[in-house]
């Protein structure tokens, strides 16, 4: 990431009236949380399935890791994938596998994003979309918020 690039995210990830300080004083990661339900979907999908997703960036590295947890598919599931960009509502495009060794949860991993992929998670415009065998478009979904799980 470039110097400038990095003040940027720095200064845009600053909380409102703050001093900066050296980076190695920050806190330079940020935490992201939802709750995956089939009434998160944007096609008409029934099912009691649900799960959690809880991710935290690490904005020196751009190491993203997870923890997808999920409960009462209908299905065999087919992928689990960070998809984006997308505001809630509508559709993205997978871009993080999220079980590159098999759909079981929970699912763990980590990977390094690009910088276009951080500004989707930090803009809010990534979701977490679990896919089955009965519903190849996704069982359940949960756009992230910026923030840890309440």
């Amino acid at each position: 990431m470039s110097r400038l690039l990095s003040l940027m995210v720095i200064l845009l990830l600053a909380p409102s009236g703050s001093i900066l300080v050296p980076a190695q004083a920050q806190n330079m990661s940020r935490e992201f949380h939802t709750d995956l339900s089939a009434g998160n979907q944007t096609r008409l999908t029934i099912s009691p399935a649900s799960g959690t997703a809880d991710l935290v960036l690490d904005l020196t590295t751009l190491t993203l890791s997870w923890d997808v947890r999920f409960k009462d598919l209908i299905s065999k599931p087919t992928a689990a994938t960070l998809n984006g960009p997308s505001q809630p509502g509508a559709n993205g495009l997978p871009y993080i596998d999220l079980a590159p060794n098999g759909i079981v949860s929970p699912l763990t991993g980590s990977a390094v994003l690009n910088e276009a992929e951080v500004q989707y998670l930090l803009t809010g415009w990534s979701y977490v979309n679990i896919t089955t065998e009965k519903w190849p478009f996704g069982e359940v979904r949960g756009q992230l918020d910026v923030g840890p799980r309440q």
